[in-house]
């Protein structure tokens, strides 16, 4: 049976001792109803793991006991950073939860020409911090060590112009010029990050993906159907991890 785990700073770990406070508190405290004794599973978000045991709850915290300490292989070889269009609704919230699952490093969001939904300031600090929650939920569910980065929402220019140090750029676009990611495997060999780039409900313009070609990026296309923005960004995701990454 796998141990509850609970997502806690690098610094909360400490010779052999450990804490847990706020919201993973509440939930194994109220939610689990952990008593002192019990066996749980800290993870710190960047890698590490710690069997621990609860000694006791005081003053708002948990105290533990660290019995072991280890850095578990789970994460992708290839560091994938998803550079999503914002979707109308609850669609962003659905490809962070996928795409953290499938072992994305980054989620940065973006507006396109064809993005409807436009937000900033305090409305964007919050759909950041909702998606920052939905990516450390989704990555306790499906085991990862490591919760992806989630980037403040930009602009499109800006994104093509940013200094990704990626090994590969690719726009994923339904238009003429986009090529099938075998052939591109060929030519670009093996590859330890790439940058994936999703258009919005509307897909990118030619003046966007003529843009983009111009700042390096390979135009590839997800075979000959036209796939919802959700559906693509789970397509590209899963055929990078499938041809360099660990998927399959």
């Amino acid at each position: 049976m796998s141990l509850p785990r609970f997502l806690v700073s690098p610094d909360a770990v400490r010779d052999r001792a450990a804490t847990v406070e706020g919201r993973e508190l509440a939930h194994m405290r109220k939610v689990l109803r952990l008593r002192p004794g019990a066996r749980v599973l800290l993870w710190d978000g960047e890698g590490a793991e710690h069997e621990a045991l609860i000694r006791a709850y005081e003053g708002g915290v948990a105290t533990m006991t660290v019995v072991r300490s280890y850095r578990p292989e789970r994460e992708s070889p290839l560091a994938v950073t998803l550079a999503q269009a914002v979707g109308k609704g609850d669609k962003m919230d659905w490809i962070v939860e996928k795409s953290t699952e499938l072992g994305v490093a980054c989620v940065a969001p973006f507006f396109s020409s064809h993005t409807v939904p436009r937000f900033a300031g305090d409305k964007s600090a919050r759909r950041r911090e909702r998606w920052e929650k939905i990516a450390a939920a989704a990555a306790r569910q499906s085991g990862r060590t490591r919760v992806p980065e989630i980037r403040e929402p930009d602009g499109f220019d800006a994104m093509l112009a940013g200094d990704w140090q990626c090994d590969a750029r690719l726009l994923f676009w339904e238009g003429p010029s986009g090529r099938g990611l075998h052939s591109l495997r060929e030519e670009l060999g093996s590859l330890r990050s790439v940058l994936v780039m999703v258009g919005p409900e509307g897909g990118f313009g030619e003046e966007e993906a003529g843009s983009a070609a111009a700042h390096g990026f390979h135009t590839v296309g997800l075979g000959r159907r036209i796939l919802r923005t959700e559906t693509a960004a789970v397509a590209a995701v899963c055929a990078v991890q499938l041809l360099w990454g660990d998927l399959g």
